[in-house]
C-alpha cells in the first residue's frame, strides 16, 4: 500500500471539493483563455490581486496563464490562507493528526450511520486500504483522507498546488509573505466538526465520489477559463447540498479575511492574495463582498 502524506493546505482544498462533490481528471492550465481566476483590486492607495488556487495540480500544469505570472511577478508581498511554510512542519502535522483522532475507546464505526459505514467501508475496500487505517480518525478527517486519496489516485497531487507553487517562488525570490488565517485555526475548522456534521460531510463526500472524474474536470475547467459563473454554481449546489458546512468554511472565513485586504489595499506594497478559488465566486465571495464596500475589482 502506498504512503499518502496529507497536509493541511490540501485538507482545506479537499474539503471544500467534497461539499461540491468534485472529483479529478487530466488537466493543463489553460494558457490562452481570454480570462483568469484573477481578479485585481484598485484602492485608494495601493494594488491587491486576488488569485483563485486549485490546491492539487501537475507538475505539467505549469507555467500558469501569463496574467497570473505578471501579478505575481509584480507583487511584493504573497499572501496565503495560512503559512503554508509552517503546515508542512512535522509537529504541524502531528498536532492535526492528534486532533483529528476520537477519544480512547471509540472508532469511526460508532460515529457513522450503520448504512453511511458500509459504504465507506466498500470504497476503502477498492483503493485496497484496511479499514484499521481510519477507524480512529473523526469522520471529517475519514472523509478528508478518503477523497484525497481519490484524487491522489488520479495523478493529482498537493505538491503541485496553485498555493504551494507560489510559496515556494515567494520564497526563493525573498518575497515577504502572510496568510489570512493561522494553522491552528485552520486544524480546528476539520476537527471539531459535531458528531451530526461528521455524517453529513460523510454522506456528502460519498454521494458523488464515483463521479470524481467528471466534476473535477467541470470545476478545472471554469478555473483554467477564468469562469467565475461556472464556479458559483458548483458552489451553490455546495450551500443546497450542506448549507450549515459550507457556511463555516466558505463564507464566515470570506467575510473574516476583508479587514486584511483591507490593510493590504491601505500599504504602499503591492501583494497577491491567493485562496481557494471557491472563496473568491459568488454572491458571498470576496470578489463581491469587496464590490460591496465601494471598491473597483476587475477581473483579468
Amino acid at each position: 500500500m502506498k504512503t499518502h502524506r496529507l497536509n493541511s493546505s490540501g485538507i482545506c482544498l479537499v474539503l471544500l471539493l467534497s461539499l461540491v462533490q468534485s472529483v479529478t481528471a487530466q488537466v493543463a492550465a489553460s494558457k490562452s483563455a481570454a480570462r483568469n481566476p484573477l481578479w485585481k483590486v484598485q484602492g485608494a492607495n495601493n494594488t491587491v490581486y486576488l488569485l483563485g488556487s486549485i490546491h492539487l495540480l501537475k507538475e505539467s500544469s505549469y507555467p500558469l496563464a501569463a496574467a497570473i505570472e505578471a501579478a505575481f511577478t509584480n507583487s511584493e508581498i504573497a499572501v496565503f490562507e495560512a503559512d503554508v511554510g509552517e503546515m508542512e512542519q512535522p509537529a504541524v502535522q502531528l498536532k492535526l493528526m492528534t486532533k483529528a483522532r476520537l477519544p480512547e475507546g471509540e472508532t469511526l464505526k460508532d460515529q457513522l450511520s450503520a448504512a453511511t459505514y458500509a459504504q465507506f467501508l466498500e470504497h476503502t475496500k477498492r483503493l485496497e486500504i484496511p479499514e484499521m487505517v481510519f477507524s480512529q480518525f473523526k469522520p471529517s478527517l475519514a472523509a478528508i483522507m478518503l477523497a484525497m486519496l481519490e484524487i491522489q489516485k488520479l495523478g493529482f497531487d498537493p505538491a503541485y498546488g496553485v498555493d504551494k507553487h507560489f510559496f515556494d517562488r515567494a520564497r526563493k525570490a525573498g518575497k515577504q509573505t502572510g496568510a489570512l488565517e493561522t494553522v491552528d485555526f485552520q486544524i480546528n475548522l476539520v476537527t471539531e466538526f459535531t458528531k451530526e456534521e461528521g455524517e453529513l460531510l460523510m454522506k456528502t463526500t460519498l454521494k458523488d465520489i464515483d463521479n470524481t472524474r467528471q466534476m473535477y474536470e467541470d470545476i478545472l475547467k471554469a478555473w483554467q477559463t477564468g469562469d467565475a459563473d461556472g464556479l458559483e454554481k458548483l458552489i451553490n449546489e455546495a450551500l443546497r447540498e450542506a448549507p450549515v458546512i459550507a457556511k463555516r468554511m466558505l463564507t464566515d472565513r470570506n467575510r473574516n479575511w476583508l479587514p486584511k485586504i483591507r490593510e493590504l489595499l491601505n500599504g504602499k506594497k503591492t501583494a497577491i492574495v491567493i485562496v481557494g478559488a471557491g472563496h473568491l465566486v459568488g454572491r458571498e465571495g470576496v470578489v463581491e463582498l469587496l464590490k460591496k464596500e465601494g471598491l473597483k475589482v476587475t477581473q483579468l
